[in-house]
């Protein structure tokens, strides 16, 4: 089932820009895995600018649910209900909102009675404890941000210099993880000042940290074995790369690489190495590789055992196309790979009963994944795949609703993109599509075409 999607409109307190954000109410980790890195993110309701790039969250209600932790958590403002009756009615409407998406036998009592935060802080607290995190690894996390503040605040580079070298012990891998989230997230936002700032410090932290250098060290071991991925490049750099954490990062990156032909070769060096020191060490080497690769190979396992068990699930549900929608995540290209392989071994040993119900979750998940699909993309893959001009001329008519100034811009890119990458052949079908797309445009007048209608309540604020 399809959540409601809401769209708050805003004026900006700082500039008055009045823009449009869409706004989440319910956040199903099962339904939706990636609900809790943007809770924890702080990227829920989060309404940016797209003119002055003013960020804040908005007080409006929403509720976190988990499941297999039994966790269903409302953020409830106080700026979001005048009386308690109102926002005890928010409360229950939430909760009816997450039990209307479940099965009968999954409407469990935690759900009638949520826990309540009232700041935001408050309830990515409680996530992370039932994650097993304590106050004092919060506060730790916190201490890390506010350093990170510290140093994009500070006017000078010797201001800069003297935050790093007093706080050391904080600029860990878990620092520069945080680091690189604020990256990702100036960055998606637009905030170009900001990802400059952050830049600079990244910069300075690399040269001048233990863990900073370790991270670049890495970094270039990696673009070595990325610019020149054989074998014999593989064994140098482990044999050169001092840190545990850059091999097992090396042998994962090429895995394909760590095959019969590379263990010659490591063996052989370690047969012609006459230091005794040297030679224990390339033989010790020989051992964590090999362990690593088969915590890979395991791991590879697990996660196509998880897959065949979402397929069981699938096919012994009551209700397939529910449980399948909930977990869309998790249909990957490996689930794919999964149940084509499952399909073949039934057809292969003549069990048309199991063959038939396979094929039907083929369809669901087909059907489900294609809803996932922007239009505009269906669209331009039909106009792709139409065998001759009169084809693609009748699948645009069959479409002239779509053909907006904006699918127009997106074909032109897509030709573009496709010249730029030497697909000469496809680029002229693109630039033909373009051509015949161009010519309906204007015998649709703007004031006929449908509206552009947001889906839900739409909100004003500001």
């Amino acid at each position: 089932m399809a959540q409601q999607q809401l769209l708050a409109r805003l004026t900006c307190p700082n500039c008055r820009t009045s823009f449009a954000i869409p706004v989440e109410q319910v956040l199903d980790v099962e339904m939706d895995p990636s609900a809790k890195a943007r809770l924890l993110a702080g990227q829920v309701n989060l309404a940016v600018c797209p003119t002055c790039g003013f960020a804040s969250i908005l007080e409006i209600p929403f509720i976190y649910h988990d499941p297999r932790k039994e966790l269903a958590l409302v953020y409830m403002p106080m700026a979001a209900g005048r009386t308690d009756m109102e926002r005890q009615q928010a409360i229950g409407a939430l909760s009816r909102a997450v039990m209307s998406t479940l099965p009968q036998d999954q409407r469990k009592s935690y759900l009638l009675s949520p826990q309540v935060f009232l700041s935001y802080e408050s309830l990515v607290n409680r996530v992370l404890e039932a994650d097993g995190v304590t106050q004092e690894m919060i506060q730790a996390q916190r201490d890390r941000a506010d350093l990170l503040k510290r140093l994009l605040e500070a006017s000078t580079p010797e201001e800069r210099m003297a935050l790093i070298q007093e706080n050391e012990a904080m600029l860990d891998e878990s620092f520069f993880r945080i680091l690189s989230l604020n990256l990702e997230q100036a960055d998606a936002l637009g905030r170009g000042e900001a990802f400059g700032r952050l830049m600079e410090v990244r910069a300075l932290l690399l040269e001048q940290t233990a863990v900073g250098r370790k991270l670049a060290a890495r970094s270039r071991a990696l673009q070595a074995l990325q610019a020149d991925p054989t074998r014999e490049k593989l064994l140098d750099l482990l044999v050169e790369t001092e840190d545990p954490a850059t091999r097992a990062v090396l042998v994962t990156f090429g895995q394909p690489l760590v095959d019969y032909l590379f263990f010659q070769k490591l063996t052989r060096r370690i047969e012609s190495e006459t230091d005794e020191e040297k030679r224990k060490r390339l033989e010790a080497l020989r051992e964590e590789v090999m362990g690593i690769r088969e915590q890979i190979r395991a791991q590879a396992r697990e996660e196509v055992q998880a897959k065949l068990r979402l397929l069981r699930d699938l096919l012994t549900s009551e209700q397939p196309e529910l449980l399948a929608r909930r977990r869309l995540v998790e249909m990957d290209d490996l689930f794919l790979n999964v149940l084509a392989s499952e399909m073949e071994s039934a057809q292969q040993a003549g069990d048309q009963e199991t063959l038939s119900r396979l094929q039907e979750v083929w369809r669901l998940v087909m059907q489900i994944l294609q809803e996932q699909v922007p239009p505009e993309l269906l669209l331009m893959t039909q106009l792709m795949e139409a065998p001759d001009e009169e084809t693609m001329r009748q699948v645009l008519e069959a479409n002239s609703q779509m053909l907006t100034e904006g699918f127009l811009e997106l074909l032109e890119r897509m030709e573009q993109d496709f010249r730029a990458r030497g697909e000469e052949e496809v680029a002229q079908k693109a630039a033909r599509a373009l051509e015949l797309a161009r010519a309906m445009v204007p015998a649709r007048p703007e004031e006929k075409r449908p509206p552009q209608r947001p889906s839900g309540l739409v909100m004003v604020r500001g």
